[in-house]
């Protein structure tokens, strides 16, 4: 049994609260805790989402207005029309529906011709594919705010990679509209396993990552500007990435781990994100330049997030690393309540308690200084700007190191200098932790994965720990270098190093 003192009397005396849960076999429902992170959820302001939703749900053709006693089908069932919108001057055309009606609709078919290309590839008579009938209750107007207000509560706490504030469904692209539609459809309390047709998930990841696929073929800018289109099907593809990790379907982790994340992480670096470094200043500002400030957050995120998953697979599933922490010579992203303010004079407000982090090093620059065992007993100045969040991101990366050191894929690294970083990261954890409950912080914002972090160390330690020991570990094998799509490797390790 390994040594695991000073544990966190909070969490009964378990370091493991979260992880067991995670790697539970017996566990066959919400593993990965995003239902119940809703259930705990900020209420958020729906003011302006409902806003941009009645804008962009109005028919395109002010005559659907007058033909009130023309029943179309359910797909395009629209809002009521009010006099003010009968009285503006829009140009008439043929198509009386919405855009975000039509934009389901599309959405729909899609889906349903990617299903039949799937069958047909696969040459599977057993699985037959999606029709229109089988969609028609899920991708409706109706359910749209409800889903759409459901991410936001729920799943996006874990992959804060979309902008809720100014997120804007009448302009959103296809692919994060569905991917987005389709995990709130996931996690509303109210709808049940059932209501998502068999396939539909597996559909939409298809179709999502043909379009990720696709900008392999484009000529992408040097820099983030002008990326928009690429950034929605990146966001689309992380958010579907994540959504089929949590159906415990060890085929599709497969699938995942092994096609899937590789391509999307070749794509963000060939966007040159993983080198990204803010061009503006954080400061009071108007809205144009706060939007511009967004832009710039959300691509720095998705680095961020990519490496965090990519750290997810090492963890949990042996997955050789196709990210080095070397690599990531990108921003820190903001802290959570900044990023969430939600206007500009909010955002404004914040920015003086955060500038601070604007001085934070690159993300590797950090890394090394954490592995460099000169700096032993020197505190790092900056280690006060570090949120939650960022000390997520460094001991994903410190784990993976480890990871790569126990397998034998590299040797530059000795295992005591991520022992040493290991003990840094502790000590600052435990000063903003503190620090936060000195201060009575907010702790609503702190709702996604950042929250277990100290867990990732107790692991950390506890392979570090076996590493060393002779005895009793051959057996284990999360100790083992090979890759695997099973969480009982580690559930397995976990009660061992615990005794639970």
């Amino acid at each position: 049994m390994l040594a695991l003192t000073s544990r966190n009397p909070s969490r009964s005396g378990n370091p493991f609260f979260f992880l067991l849960h995670l790697t539970d076999p017996s566990v066959k429902r919400d593993r990965m805790a995003i239902a119940e992170t809703a259930g705990s959820s900020i209420r958020r302001n729906l003011e302006t989402l409902n806003s941009t939703l009645e804008d962009a749900l109005l028919p395109n053709n002010p005559l659907q207005a007058v033909l009130g006693g023309f029943q179309g089908p359910d797909w395009f069932s629209q809002p009521s029309v009010t006099d003010d919108f009968l009285a503006t001057d829009y140009i008439f055309d043929d198509c009386y529906n919405s855009k975000l009606s039509n934009q389901l609709h599309q959405l729909t078919m899609e889906i349903v011709e990617t299903s039949e290309s799937m069958s047909i590839r696969n040459c599977d008579q057993r699985q037959k594919g999606l029709e229109m009938a089988d969609l028609a209750s899920i991708f409706t107007i109706s359910n749209l705010s409800t889903f759409i207000s459901a991410f936001f509560h729920s799943l996006h706490w874990h992959l804060p990679v979309v902008h809720f504030p100014t997120f804007d469904p009448g302009q959103v692209s296809n692919p994060l509209l569905l991917a987005i539609f389709l995990a709130g459809a996931k996690y509303t309390n109210t709808r049940g396993e059932s209501d998502i047709p068999p396939g539909l998930l597996s559909a939409a990841e298809e179709h999502i990552f043909r379009q990720v696929a696709n900008l392999s073929r484009t000529q992408l800018p040097e820099n983030s500007v002008g990326v928009e289109p690429a950034v929605e099907i990146i966001q689309a593809a992380l958010i579907i990435e994540m959504l089929q990790f949590a159906q415990d379907d060890v085929q599709t982790r497969r699938r995942i781990r092994v096609v899937r994340h590789p391509c999307l992480v070749s794509i963000i670096r060939s966007l040159g994100f993983f080198n990204l470094r803010r061009r503006m200043v954080l400061e009071v500002c108007d809205e144009t330049k706060w939007r511009a400030l967004i832009s710039e957050e959300i691509c720095i995120r998705i680095a961020c997030w990519a490496f965090l998953a990519d750290g997810f697979l090492t963890v949990c599933f042996k997955n050789n690393p196709v990210l080095s922490a070397f690599e990531m010579a990108c921003d820190f992203p903001w802290s959570t309540e900044l990023f969430e303010a939600e206007s500009v004079s909010a955002f404004n407000k914040l920015v003086p308690t955060y500038v601070a982090e604007s001085s934070l090093p690159p993300l590797r620059e950090v890394v090394m200084k954490l592995l460099n065992n000169s700096d032993a007993d020197s505190p790092l100045q900056w280690s006060h700007s570090l949120s939650e969040e960022h000390l997520l991101i460094l001991i994903y990366g410190i784990n993976s190191f480890a990871f790569q050191a126990r397998a034998g894929l590299f040797g530059h690294i000795p295992l005591n200098a991520i022992k040493q970083a290991a003990n840094k990261w502790k000590s600052i954890w435990e000063s903003i932790t503190t620090s936060l409950c000195h201060l009575k912080k907010e702790k609503a914002l702190h709702l996604g994965y950042s929250k277990h972090a100290e867990e990732l160390w107790w692991l950390l330690n506890a392979t570090l720990e076996a590493s060393t020991v002779e005895n009793n570990t051959k057996s284990l094998r999360y100790l083992e270098s090979g890759e695997t799509d099973e969480l009982t490797n580690l559930n397995e390790f976990i009660r061992w190093c615990y005794k639970t």
